[in-house]
């Protein structure tokens, strides 16, 4: 503060946090009133308590900034040049209480799920809309950008999100503590094998016929992937060889790649759907070789939001209607 007490010394804002708001607030009524009896009314005090708020402010200040020998009381040199710097700093602390309350609440309401890329695209969107009539939430975040299958449990954990949409977990895959971490299921899917065909329609690999030599596969993600595929390769396929070319979990990079040709895929029926239906690609195998998978969804059981539980509670509705249609 400086030797004179003017308010200039309010340029260095962090010493506002050694005054109270609302003695700035209670000034500033005073500004507009003119009146120590109106302003402490409306600021809901007695106006005893209001006129000590005020000196407490000047005495903050060190400077008087009301001249009351005048009726209506008139500021002093002082209060007008502090007067102008009061409102700003109280126009501040409530852009910033509004916006952290902003903040605060849409971080409480929103729904933070984990998924894999594929799904991202082809189910989560579809599948939420499906849900709208039933569940309260409208505010959602959706991460895919986990390494792997444990990475995403290891996410949901640590409460790092909220909801995991995943390919049902292979008997023999990850172990997972199920008491730990609980599932719904919330669809079906069929992985289609498909590759590009020959000039005369015909796929350039037929799995039933055995071809010889590496049969070139775009795998989509690494052993720790939910989809049995390479379980289902070993098994079904097991004299035949594959050759991985291409490596993703981003399912529509994989559908552009066999659809150029580099090799055969497993997809999603419902991502190649338009592709089988044009003929830029055809399937490489008989129905019967097609792959059922669950579409889940996990959560992690040590952690019991209200808006994790509504929304979970809506999902286990939507099950049982599932499960009454059939």
């Amino acid at each position: 503060m400086s030797g004179t007490g003017t308010p200039n010394a309010f340029e260095n804002r962090k010493q506002v946090f050694a005054m109270e708001l609302k003695w700035l607030e209670d000034f500033l009524t005073l500004c507009s009133t003119g009146n120590f009896r109106l302003a402490a009314e409306q600021r809901c005090v007695s106006q005893p308590a209001f006129s000590r708020r005020i000196q407490a402010l000047e005495a903050w200040v060190e400077a008087p900034l009301i001249d009351r020998t005048q009726q209506p009381s008139q500021l002093t040199e002082a209060g007008r040049l502090f007067q102008p710097v009061a409102q700003e700093i109280v126009d501040l602390a409530k852009v910033g209480k509004k916006d952290i309350q902003t903040r605060v609440l849409e971080g409480k309401e929103r729904m933070r799920f984990s998924t894999l890329g594929t799904l991202a695209q082809i189910f989560i969107p579809g599948w939420l809309k499906s849900l709208q009539p039933f569940i309260d939430a409208n505010q959602f975040s959706v991460k895919t950008e986990y390494g792997t299958i444990a990475d995403y449990f290891a996410a949901l954990a640590d409460n790092s999100v909220d909801l995991f949409v995943s390919y049902a977990i292979p008997a023999d895959g990850l172990q997972l503590d199920t008491a730990l971490f609980t599932s719904l299921k919330l669809a079906e899917e069929t992985l289609v094998p498909v590759a590009t065909p020959n000039d005369d329609g015909t796929p350039r690999w037929w799995l039933p016929d055995n071809p010889a030599g590496p049969i070139p596969c775009l795998h989509t993600l690494s052993d720790s992937s939910p989809w049995p595929i390479k379980n289902h390769m070993e098994g079904l396929y097991n004299n035949l060889t594959f050759k991985s070319v291409y490596e993703s979990s981003i399912g529509t990079t994989l559908k552009a790649m066999a659809v150029e040709g580099f090799g055969l895929a497993w997809m999603p029926r419902t991502l190649v759907a338009n592709e089988l239906a044009s003929g830029q690609l055809v399937r490489a195998a008989k129905k019967a070789d097609d792959i059922r998978v669950e579409i889940r969804i996990y959560r992690c059981s040590k952690y019991n939001e209200p808006r994790v539980e509504k929304f979970w509670e809506a999902l286990l509705q939507q099950e049982k209607r599932l499960v009454a249609s059939d």
